[in-house]
């Protein structure tokens, strides 16, 4: 027989009992509803929480930018200093309040029909930062900038429309060596090309004699201020000569009423950088980025676990008997048992000496032989007929007992195997080599 045996187990006798299984099973009720209960409460607290969305673009101006045109330095200097800051994603002017202070620092193009929409002169403090440079995000660290162009004269010219009362124009010439006029004390300092403004209808608080770099405008309590060059509040120009007092300075003069500061907060609009609050529906926020994902993830579940739960399709299936009986029961019973008891080897090695005596009776061998002689006996006939390997070798190696038990339990049953194909091909020559390595 081969080593090796499959058994295809037929149908249960008659007479035996039948029990019916359901095709839903209550455990994958109990699994479902749950994971549909846990999905929901997972996209609400998710959607709950206040994070912006993401810009397509982190590295151009902006509070969350740490690159050089970001502002994220001077959002860290004014909290370091016990400014109350905050960055709004939705309605910038809600969150300023009556009396905060808005700025609203390089508008993009895109955006700057939405800040329009705004009314930016409903705002009580209001900073207005003119835009000046396109940048180009750097492919390994996109937080960074790769390169910075200067942004044509318009786009800066449309940004100061949002304050249809300033009524300047805006133009660009060589950073001043030094300024005719500064209100705050503190000369801010730059290089290469300024961007400044013609102060028409604004009081000049920081200029040269033929542009402003600060400009103000008041209507009562209101106060307006315009910032034309944004290099002086940048990451890279923070750092340079007396900057960072300069815009400390600046936010104080604006902030200022009475001759004392005002408690509200100052909120930099990230509106005009692409940013959104998230939405407050759970369930609209279930189907935007990037919960989406999740929603996705979490049907797919769903579906695993329907699937998985469901017995077949169809009517309901007759479950396995309890107790098994039959040739095939009875043959898999034994084989478990001789397993369970560790008797690989004896079995083993009576399967060899089993085989060789059955080859031995088909090629009619002498009787009265001892093992020895009917080894050799029996090698001589298969080097006569051409048979791969030998019978005594195959014999040694099962007999072997040195090595660990996953090393024995290989050889073993290679052996078993060997000897099987052996027999095939000393008894039936050839074809029998064939039919023994198909059957295996």
């Amino acid at each position: 027989m081969p080593p090796q045996l499959r058994i295809a187990q037929g149908p249960p006798d008659e007479g035996q009992g039948i029990v019916k299984q359901p095709a839903f099973s209550s455990q994958a009720v109990i699994l479902i509803v749950l994971c549909a209960v846990a999905f929901f409460a997972l996209s609400a607290l998710l959607s709950s929480k206040g994070d912006p969305g993401v810009s397509a673009d982190r590295a151009g101006p902006g509070a969350y930018s740490v690159s050089a045109v970001g502002y994220a330095g001077f959002f860290d200097l004014l909290k370091e200093r016990g400014v109350p800051v905050l960055i709004s994603a939705g309605d910038p002017l809600s969150d300023a309040g009556l009396r905060g202070t808005l700025i609203v620092a390089a508008p993009e193009a895109r955006f700057i029909a939405g800040a329009r929409a705004m009314d930016l002169e409903r705002a009580q403090r209001l900073l207005l930062v003119l835009p000046k440079w396109e940048v180009r995000p750097d492919e390994d660290k996109p937080e960074w900038i790769a390169s910075a162009e200067s942004l044509p004269m318009f786009i800066a010219q449309e940004a100061l429309a949002l304050i249809p009362s300033a009524g300047s124009r805006v133009f660009r010439k060589e950073w001043p060596v030094r300024w005719t006029v500064d209100e705050f004390g503190y000369e801010p300092s730059g290089a290469g090309i300024a961007q400044l403004i013609r102060p028409d209808g604004m009081k000049v608080l920081v200029g040269d004699g033929d542009g402003a770099l600060v400009a103000e405008i008041t209507e009562g309590d209101r106060k307006i201020l315009v910032l034309s060059d944004p290099d002086v509040m940048s990451n890279h120009g923070l750092i340079k000569g007396q900057n960072a007092a300069f815009m400390v300075a600046l936010i104080g003069a604006l902030r200022e009423q009475d001759g004392s500061a005002i408690s509200a907060s100052v909120v930099f609009d990230e509106t005009v950088h692409g940013f959104h609050a998230a939405s407050a529906s759970p369930y609209h926020a279930l189907f935007s980025p990037p919960f989406s994902v999740v929603t996705v993830l979490a049907f797919c579940s769903v579906i695993v676990m329907l699937w998985a739960g469901y017995g077949r399709f169809g009517a309901t299936r007759d479950a396995p008997p309890a107790l098994g009986f039959g040739k095939a029961k009875l043959i898999d019973n034994s084989a478990r048992l001789l397993d369970y008891g560790g008797h690989h080897a004896a079995i083993l090695a009576r399967y060899v000496r089993m085989t060789v005596r059955s080859a031995a009776r088909a090629l009619h061998a002498p009787g009265g032989l001892d093992e020895p002689s009917l080894v050799e006996w029996l090698d001589r006939i298969g080097r006569s007929r051409g048979v791969n390997g030998s019978c005594g070798g195959i014999l040694s190696r099962a007999n072997d007992t040195r090595g660990t038990k996953s090393e024995l339990a290989r050889r073993r049953f290679s052996c078993a195997m060997d000897i099987y194909l052996w027999k095939g091909e000393i008894i039936n020559g050839s074809a029998g080599r064939g039919r023994n390595r198909q059957s295996h």
